[in-house]
């Protein structure tokens, strides 16, 4: 591994067009960028806004089913070169999204305050909420 090897930001539809192949010059110019991470010539990042972009995208607009979508985004950023902060927040997020049934962005509130706190939320939606377990308490304003 290089000591020095660059370093970046991906961007949704980067990864959208490796995950779709709905265009194949794209496709390929994704596949390449990340050939290169996969062999450690440089290391790719993923913002956790990015994973919940991609979330909507697969669900809304491509009409994946959440457990697709889990699968596919687990083995993604679990990809040699790829890097994800919070990927413990992430991958948490990501299960209880498809298990619970909840949106993606409150699976992952969720998760977040269970991890880096405070684990109280404040929601108008304590039904919805109450589908994720933890020591997080869900109040009213």
């Amino acid at each position: 591994m290089r000591k020095n090897k660059q370093r970046g930001w991906l961007d949704s539809n980067v990864v959208l067009r490796f995950l779709i192949r709905d265009h194949e010059k794209y496709f390929q110019a994704a596949k390449e960028l990340f050939t290169k991470a996969e062999k450690g010539e440089l290391a790719l990042l993923i913002h956790p806004l990015t994973i919940a972009e991609l979330v909507w995208t697969l669900e809304s607009f491509y009409e994946y089913e959440k457990k697709e979508i889990v699968n596919t985004l687990l083995g993604f950023i679990d990809a040699e070169g790829i890097e994800v902060p919070e990927k413990e927040i992430i991958r948490k997020a990501l299960v209880d999204y498809a298990e619970k049934n909840v949106d993606y962005l409150d699976s992952y509130l969720a998760a977040y305050a269970g991890q880096i706190g405070p684990r109280t939320i404040f929601t108008l939606d304590k039904k919805h909420f109450r589908r994720l377990e933890g020591d997080i308490k869900f109040l009213e304003p």
